[in-house]
């Protein structure tokens, strides 16, 4: 429908000059968080706002530092097994169990969950300010 807002997300992880999409089984989600187990990384999400109607076609993003403890592989094991977080970019969520993991975080939680809710509502903001001087 043109009149439509449409949203989309994405989120990835960046650590050592490599992206850490989903993990496709245990096997990737144990190296992930192996990886991850003591270090800093970077969650980006990424939104494209579409609507037809008012020509808009945006993209925007942004990005999140995080640190994470020392992991055992006790942790990790029953993460994995328990919580399944094989549509989890960097196979953690970090609104759930796995938040134990997390030292630190330089930046927006709700980017991290995956939709940076700040950033988007001050984008909304624009787009309604837009509209009304048209």
């Amino acid at each position: 429908n043109p009149e439509d807002l449409i949203i989309g997300a994405d989120t990835i992880i960046y650590h050592k000059k490599r992206i850490m999409g989903k993990p496709k089984n245990y096997d990737d989600a144990l190296e992930f968080l192996n990886s991850l187990s003591g270090k800093t990384h970077y969650v980006y999400t990424a939104l494209q706002i579409i609507n037809e109607n008012n020509k808009i076609n945006k993209s925007i993003f942004d990005k999140t530092v995080v640190t994470f403890n020392t992991l055992n592989f006790k942790d990790i094991n029953y993460y994995i097994n328990n919580y399944k977080p094989f549509d989890k970019a960097g196979s953690y969520g970090i609104q759930e169990w796995s938040s134990i993991f997390v030292k630190k975080i330089d930046g927006c939680y709700y980017n991290v969950v995956g939709f940076p809710l700040a950033k988007f509502y001050l984008f909304f903001k624009d787009i309604q300010k837009w509209q009304k001087t048209k």
